[in-house]
């Protein structure tokens, strides 16, 4: 698992226990939209997002939106004062579907929020690094063991679990379920209303991991992006997913080269638009 380029994910314990609710997201993304800033009371105030000594979740609900590539963080990383910014990202989806109810919104932002770079440790190493140890159907001690193993710390899994199985959280995208103690983590869902949105995951991949490159090899950008173990797709499931992406318009993939090349057919930001395209 390559990781030449430095990351940048979130530590072990940004979320603080909390999961990400999604009211709570909308009102991060209507606070970064207005241009707003502030220390966490500020947003707080702002945002209606509880600031409390033991409930207080700015910090989560900012760090989630992060991790999830809604916003990016203007100004000193480091300050008190958090100023966010919608990403191209978050600014559709502020826009379509301000309240993330969709698989789309929730999909989008469960595979960002495992990615390499930007995502959160945890989810990293469960959905990409750990996939293939883990598997798809795994005890929960079993994830226990896999995390303390690589954080020499108990109880790390916090809310992963429980954000796919809260309504109020990422329910509908469900990529982990829970019964008696088995947990399964369940792949991204193919069909033709995702291809924009899987579309411009890959060609944001492409832009962060492969920026001089014009075109790349689907092994590459899996061993470093984790396009196609992020997801959890096989073989098959990879191949119908890149058919339905070139058929949106969005790459061209060149089928004479093992491994098959991919090249973008489209701008990033003209993409990031257009994932709500073929809703039902």
């Amino acid at each position: 698992m390559a990781e030449a380029i430095q990351h940048n994910r979130l530590p072990r314990n940004f979320h603080q226990s909390f999961v990400p609710e999604r009211q709570y997201i909308s009102a991060m993304l209507k606070f970064a939209a207005s241009g707003g800033e502030g220390d966490q009371q500020a947003i707080g105030a702002a945002t209606g997002i509880p600031t409390g000594e033991s409930s207080g979740k700015v910090p989560a609900i900012l760090n989630y939106c992060r991790g999830m590539g809604l916003v990016r963080l203007g100004g000193q990383e480091r300050s008190a004062v958090k100023k966010p910014e919608l990403t191209p990202l978050g600014r559709v989806v502020l826009l379509e579907d301000p309240y993330l109810k969709t698989g789309i919104s929730q999909w989008v932002s469960h595979l960002n929020l495992c990615g390499p770079l930007t995502g959160a440790d945890v989810w990293f190493h469960v959905f990409f690094a750990g996939a293939s140890p883990l598997g798809t159907t795994f005890a929960r001690s079993q994830l226990e063991t896999h995390l303390s193993l690589i954080y020499r710390s108990k109880d790390v899994i916090g809310p992963l679990v429980r954000m796919y199985e809260q309504d109020a959280s990422f329910r509908v995208c469900a990529a982990l379920a829970e019964t008696s103690g088995t947990i399964v983590r369940r792949p991204a869902p193919i069909n033709d209303e995702f291809g924009f949105a899987y579309g411009a995951w890959l060609l944001q991949l492409m832009a962060d991991h492969f920026p001089i490159s014009a075109q790349v090899a689907v092994t590459e950008l899996d061993g470093k992006a984790g396009w196609r173990t992020i997801p959890g797709w096989d073989i098959g499931s990879h191949q119908r997913v890149l058919e339905l992406i070139e058929r949106k318009g969005l790459i061209a993939v060149d089928r004479h080269m093992e491994p098959w090349l991919i090249r973008p057919a489209m701008p990033v930001e003209t993409a990031w638009k257009r994932i709500y395209d073929d809703m039902l």
